[in-house]
């Protein structure tokens, strides 16, 4: 079975445990100003790519055909070829090159009018945004009231739970780039195109590595229901097993949070963090019910 744990205050806990709910987040309210804000930057060199596209261009065109299926570019290349056989490399380079050289250089307001439509695109998208650890010790003082709040524990064994679809962010130097050398070579040359998959994992589940510590895992559900920048979507009473209080966890907390749990969630444990004897470390034990 898998954990992972979303740290909130003790205030923010009693009204989730209470509704039975978890605030779904559009990009423009996460507290990463760079979270989804930013699509992809041209990571290309303009001096590579046009030789390398070339060479694959009259690679397509003389018949060595790769082994991935053409886009539009490509069944005009093949087009081109029965219609123009026996051309020499000369020949097709003095008829081509103009083009390729063209279509390398792609202009600025592309790329920027590419990354409004992706930033405009995702602007709704509504994201859940858990960790894969209850022990984070920065996590417990941005999210957790400095210590003073809780973690809640999610499994993701449960019929139809939303955590099971979810992916582990992937932390990165760079904003990730809307092509390469070698991808935007092969679409030049008759082969392959943007990938939208790809795209929307490199929009929604890339971040900064600033952010690495988190260890996010981050469900993705798309615009949700409303237009809200916000959406508190119910989860399932099994869906959460564990509730780890804080080092300072007040007493009062500790005992009506642990009241609300035993009244509608009684299969979950309660857990206390501790400082481990001699390092800058929590460990998490099983705690008594109050």
């Amino acid at each position: 079975m898998t954990h992972y744990f979303k740290y909130m205050p003790a205030s923010t806990a009693r009204v989730v445990l209470g509704n039975q709910t978890l605030r779904w987040s559009t990009p423009a309210t996460l507290n990463d100003p760079f979270d989804m804000q930013f699509a992809f930057q041209p990571g290309i060199d303009q001096d590579v790519v046009r030789p390398l596209a070339m060479q694959k261009f009259w690679n397509h065109y003389s018949g060595e055909l790769g082994d991935r299926p053409p886009n539009a570019l490509g069944l005009l290349i093949r087009i081109t070829r029965e219609r123009m056989p026996g051309m020499g490399r000369v020949e097709f380079e003095e008829r081509f090159s103009d083009v390729i050289g063209e279509s390398v250089a792609i202009p600025e307001a592309s790329i920027d009018s590419f990354n409004k439509m992706v930033f405009e695109h995702f602007s709704d998208t509504k994201v859940l945004c858990l960790s894969a650890a209850p022990d984070i010790i920065l996590m417990w003082s941005y999210y957790a009231q400095n210590h003073a709040g809780v973690v809640l524990r999610f499994t993701d064994e449960t019929p139809d739970n939303p955590i099971s679809m979810g992916k582990a962010v992937q932390y990165v130097n760079q904003l990730p780039s809307m092509m390469d050398n070698e991808s935007l070579s092969d679409m030049l040359a008759g082969y392959g195109g943007i990938d939208a998959e790809r795209v929307i994992d490199d929009v929604v589940y890339t971040k900064s590595n600033h952010w690495a510590h988190e260890r996010e895992w981050r469900i993705s559900s798309g615009a949700g229901r409303t237009r809200d920048a916000f959406e508190d979507i119910p989860f399932g009473r099994n869906e959460i097993d564990g509730v780890i209080f804080g080092l300072r966890t007040a007493e009062d907390d500790r005992r009506e949070i642990g009241a609300l749990v035993g009244r509608i969630y009684p299969h979950a444990q309660l857990f206390q963090a501790s400082i481990r004897p001699g390092a800058y470390a929590l460990d998490i034990a099983e705690s008594v019910r109050p």
